[in-house]
């Protein structure tokens, strides 16, 4: 009797451990038209986009424009590796470009894309999408490098194809019966010997 608890209970604790779905990669999620101009897909169903432009304004400074007027995209400067997820976007953890910041770049650097299919409310988008692009000034023109944008999973490291897993919502219920199911176990055992 005890063994068959036992397996019961490690079958319900077992059910706990949190499941990642991973999302996915979308293809040619970062692109670029035409010089200094980029598209980020919002939508990935209808391949419907959003976008930025970084036109030279002489040497190697660029002033940063927005000039799509939809759902929109909030772009960040980051590093390789930081993960770009609504957490620390939230917790303004980047530096985020707006409307009319001028900027010197001499070098490669990465840039963080958080943006969805409908307007945000409270600068949160409702079924999101996280990416990066890696750009660097030739000659006084952006050049797009490499980049990555995922959608369906909570996020991605800047710089990878790795997209940051988010637990199920599932993943609590079970773990909230599973302890509940071995105080009662308890309880009866205690019961018991009374």
């Amino acid at each position: 009797m005890k063994t068959k608890h036992l397996i019961i209970i490690a079958v319900i604790f077992g059910a706990t451990f949190p499941v990642y779905p991973q999302g996915y990669i979308v293809a040619n999620g970062v692109t670029t038209p035409s010089a200094n101009v980029f598209h980020v897909i919002q939508n990935p169903a209808t391949s419907d986009y959003t976008g930025f432009a970084l036109p030279p304004t002489g040497g190697n400074t660029f002033t940063f424009f927005l000039p799509f007027l939809d759902e929109g995209v909030r772009i960040f400067l980051v590093s390789f590796n930081q993960p770009i997820s609504l957490q620390p976007i939230l917790a303004n953890s980047y530096t985020e470009l707006t409307y009319g910041n001028v900027f010197a770049s001499a070098s490669p650097f990465y840039l963080g894309f958080y943006t969805g299919a409908t307007s945000p409310r409270n600068g949160i988008y409702n079924d999101p999408l996280f990416g990066w692009a890696l750009l660097a000034n030739n000659r006084g023109t952006m050049q797009l490098l490499s980049s990555g944008l995922e959608y369906g999973g909570g996020g991605i490291y800047a710089g990878t194809q790795t997209i940051i897993g988010i637990p199920e919502p599932g993943t609590i219920a079970l773990t909230a019966l599973g302890t509940v199911l071995l105080g009662f176990h308890r309880w009866r055992k205690l019961a018991r010997r009374i």
